[in-house]
């Protein structure tokens, strides 16, 4: 199970400081660019469920996450491949009768403790984010909680995902 909290962040450099202050260390920047599709017999902004396709960087991934499992955390299930050929996924899941929702494109800035990974993503469209995250079970919210503490963030906790934020956005 994929344990993640997200904030909204305004200065990333202090952030980043602070992150290497607490002993994270830069892996990697990432281009990413998640095509979202709704679900053929229910509607995923309804279940809270999401299905995707990513490029990052020119490798693709099919992921499915499911409802969120807490009122804290964006905490969940996710399910996710590697694929080969982007567009042939894309065809085969319209093909199935999947619709495309919209195309989110972000860059990530990757950095690790331990097993715990933080992202500072910069949406398109939306700003800029930290995304906690680690493989666990729900006792490991408090974790992630902990360093937003220590970053000074915990008030500006994000329960929404990109998709739902840019969709609240048109309305």
């Amino acid at each position: 199970m994929e344990i993640e909290v997200k904030a909204k962040i305004d200065d990333k450099e202090r952030v980043v400081k602070a992150l290497l202050s607490l002993g994270f260390t830069f892996l990697r920047k990432e281009f990413h660019e998640d095509i979202y599709f709704n679900g053929i017999d229910r509607d995923f902004k309804e279940t809270d469920e999401a299905l995707r396709v990513r490029d990052s960087n020119g490798k693709y991934f099919l992921t499915y996450k499911g409802p969120k499992l807490d009122k804290i955390s964006k905490s969940r299930e996710e399910i996710e491949v590697e694929v080969k050929d982007k567009e042939k996924m894309i065809k085969i899941l319209e093909k199935l009768g999947f619709k495309k929702v919209r195309v989110i494109k972000k860059v990530r800035e990757v950095y690790k403790l331990n097993d715990i990974t933080a992202c500072i993503d910069e949406v398109e469209g939306l700003g800029l984010f930290l995304e906690l995250e680690k493989e666990g079970s729900l006792e490991d919210v408090e974790k992630l909680l902990n360093i937003l503490d220590k970053l000074n963030l915990r008030n500006n906790i994000i329960r929404k995902s990109y998709l739902e934020l840019l969709e609240e956005g048109i309305k």
